[in-house]
């Protein structure tokens, strides 16, 4: 098949760069360049962005409410049970990730955490349910290599973890990030799908997720309208995605993303989207949210609002809106 001469277009060299470059018309790279000059990418903002609980084998380490009470059942006395309970939390995976709302299926994850295996005496009842996987756990890659992969195994502590331990040896640094408020986000999907997570629940290796200072209730919001709009789904597949699966949004790919500021210009604008998402986590967080229509119209109205001021805080004309909403509809309707 020949293609005629005028689908051919023009880059110019100096559109080319060692980070990265993007292959488009004319009108899409400039609306690259566009909110590159608006934002800055989310990495130099005060926020920390992680993977969550990486297990290395799930069917040991996340269980199901009736695994919990059993294993909390086993335990020799209060002062065990006690303790037992502290590693044991409620967990959140992709799957149970929407937008602006998420939905715990009843799981836990055990927190074994970096360091686990030298104090594992304390929790016997744990260490009893995870020898029923003893094996599958001993087979994990980082338990049966070291750091380096030239080190001396040692009997004990062969691998870069103990067998007893999760698999990305997770700090007390990190697991008191976990247990913050944080913006969390299923990793592969088709369409971003950004929520609040309040304080006591975990994630595991299928989500991400984004913690900011303890005081900085409105800048999640804030992030969060964002995350959730049509210009984000435009702009971040297109251009910042990266390699990988299709589909996913990896932490250190987010952390490019270009987030405008917030200035005395534009806080009217910002402060409209975290009212808007605030009302909008109000109505999801409601018992009946699936079941009541006019709340889901509601939400939908204002994720549209939301949206528009997405749109006017990175100061997109009305051509360079048709672009976005045309190709998110994937051309439907589109001249």
């Amino acid at each position: 098949m020949y293609l005629k001469s005028d689908s051919y277009q023009t880059m110019l060299q100096e559109k080319l760069s060692n980070n990265g470059w993007t292959l488009g018309d004319d009108k899409v790279l400039s609306l690259k360049e566009k909110i590159e000059k608006v934002g800055k990418p989310l990495k130099v903002w005060d926020v920390k962005i992680y993977i969550g609980v990486l297990t290395g084998y799930n069917n040991a380490f996340i269980i199901d409410t009736e695994t919990r009470n059993r294993i909390l059942a086993s335990c020799k006395d209060e002062e065990e049970r006690k303790r037992t309970e502290e590693i044991i939390k409620p967990v959140l995976r992709g799957r149970n990730i929407e937008r602006y709302r998420y939905k715990w299926a009843g799981l836990w994850v055990i927190l074994a955490k970096f360091g686990f295996y030298k104090i594992s005496h304390l929790y016997p009842a744990v260490v009893e349910h995870l020898s029923k996987y003893e094996e599958q756990l001993k087979n994990r890659g980082q338990c049966r290599y070291t750091r380096t992969g030239r080190e001396k195994l040692n009997k004990d502590y062969p691998g870069q973890h103990h067998w007893l331990e999760l698999d990305n040896n997770p700090t007390d640094e990190y697991l008191k990030e976990l247990e913050k408020e944080k913006i969390v986000w299923r990793r592969v999907t088709k369409s971003p799908r950004f929520t609040i997570v309040p304080s006591g629940y975990y994630c595991e290796a299928t989500t991400h997720f984004i913690t900011t200072n303890e005081d900085a209730f409105y800048i999640r919001r804030y992030l969060l309208g964002i995350f959730n709009s049509k210009f984000f789904e435009f702009a971040f597949y297109k251009f910042y995605m990266g390699g990988g699966i299709e589909g996913e949004i990896k932490g250190e790919f987010i952390g490019r993303y270009p987030i405008p500021p917030i200035t005395p210009q534009n806080q009217p604008l910002a402060d409209q989207i975290v009212q808007k998402v605030q009302e909008i986590l109000t109505l999801t967080q409601s018992s009946d949210c699936e079941t009541n229509q006019e709340k889901q119209r509601r939400v939908k109205e204002l994720e549209k609002e939301i949206d528009w001021l997405v749109y006017k805080l990175y100061g997109l004309s009305d051509e360079e809106i048709e672009l976005v909403e045309c190709d998110v509809r994937k051309g439907v309707e589109c001249v």
